[in-house]
Parts: structure tokens; sequence; C-alpha cells
């Protein structure tokens, strides 16, 4: 009898350490699981670190490359109506064709392509008064870009800006006034000139 206690006593013993035993194992398997899963998270946050770190480098490098081009790009310093703009006769006895030649430099007085929308107005001195504005023309981007020419004299912009014969007296010059808006840079450029008026002896 007793002997047969003592034998149930041992053997739900050993049940009860196997049954340990195996939850240990399984604890100790899902612990494993979580860290190897925790380890690789670890590992893919720090290649992505890694990953922004030399991307972040590289627009630095870039940035500080493209300051210093930058720096060189030419820019639009002034305007300037060249001598060759003048009137020209037309088909109608009683209207005229002021072509006017536009020249751009840069800060090194070379000259430069314009970018935006440009705007000539024609004036007539009046005395005792402030000029008096008897045409305007105005170009948009596309239009000054097209009105681009180059020849010996160096490239102009050429604005055609139709007149009346009779707002103006023969013999007498007429004010231009442009205005140039730089879409690079969006500041505003003007320049005023004097343009002789005679009549044609065609």
């Amino acid at each position: 009898m007793r002997l047969g206690i003592a034998a149930t006593m041992m053997l739900t013993a050993m049940l009860l350490l196997a049954g340990c035993d195996g939850h240990s194992r399984r604890a100790s398997a899902r612990l494993r699981t979580e860290n190897a899963a925790m380890q690789q998270q670890i590992e893919t946050l720090q290649a992505r670190q890694t990953e922004l770190e030399a991307t972040l480098a590289t627009v630095e490098s870039e940035h500080e490359v493209n300051a210093e081009a930058l720096s060189q790009m030419p820019q639009v310093a002034g305007l300037m109506v060249s001598p060759l703009s003048g009137f020209e006769p037309t088909d109608d006895d009683a209207s005229l064709r002021l072509e006017l030649h536009v020249s751009a430099q840069d800060g090194r007085q070379r000259p430069i392509q314009l970018v935006g929308p440009m705007e000539a107005q024609v004036l007539r001195p009046v005395p005792g008064r402030s000029p008096e504005v008897i045409a305007t023309t105005t170009l948009s981007p596309g239009q000054v870009r097209d009105a681009w020419r180059g020849g010996l004299m160096g490239a102009t912009y050429r604005i055609d800006v139709p007149v009346q014969a009779a707002s103006i007296a023969p013999d007498t010059p007429v004010l231009v006034h442009i205005f140039h808006t730089d879409a690079r840079t969006g500041r505003q450029l003007e320049t005023t000139a004097a343009v002789s008026h005679h009549p044609s002896t065609q």
C-alpha cells in the first residue's frame, strides 16, 4: 500500500516537472521570437536613419553647389532704348510706326535675355505740363521672347508702337518709357529715352 502511494506521488511529481519544463520552453521560445522581431525592427530603423542622414548630406551639398552657381547666374541690371529706334512710315498717311529697340544688360554690361511682360509708352512733351501719353503697347512674356532680334549692333527687343501722325509735331522728339517685370525675380525695371521724329523724305 505504502509502495503504491509512493509510486503515485513520484509519478505525479514527474508529471508536474515535465509540465513546468514544457511551459518554460514555450515561454523561452516566445521571448526569443519577440527579441528577434525587436532586433529586426531596430536594424530597420537604424538603416532608415542612415539613409536619411545620407540624403540630408546630399541635399546640403547640392544646396552649397547651387548657392555658388546662383551667385554667378546673370541677372538683368538695366534696360536701354537703342539708337536704332525710330519712326517708320506706314501705308496709312494718318499713322506712323514707332519701331523701338530695347536692349538689356547684366551687371557686367553684357547682353542678357528678358523673361516677363513689357510695356512701352510714348509720351508727347507739353509745355508747362507733364508729358502726355499718346500711345501704349504691352507685350506678354511670349511676345517679348518673339520680339528678340540679333544683329551687328547687338541683340535687342523690337516693339512696334502705332502712333497717330497728328499727335506729334515734325522734328519734335517724343519720350519713350519702357517698363519690364522680371519674371525670374519679380523686380520692376524701367528706362526712358527721347526718340526724334523726322518727316520721311520718301
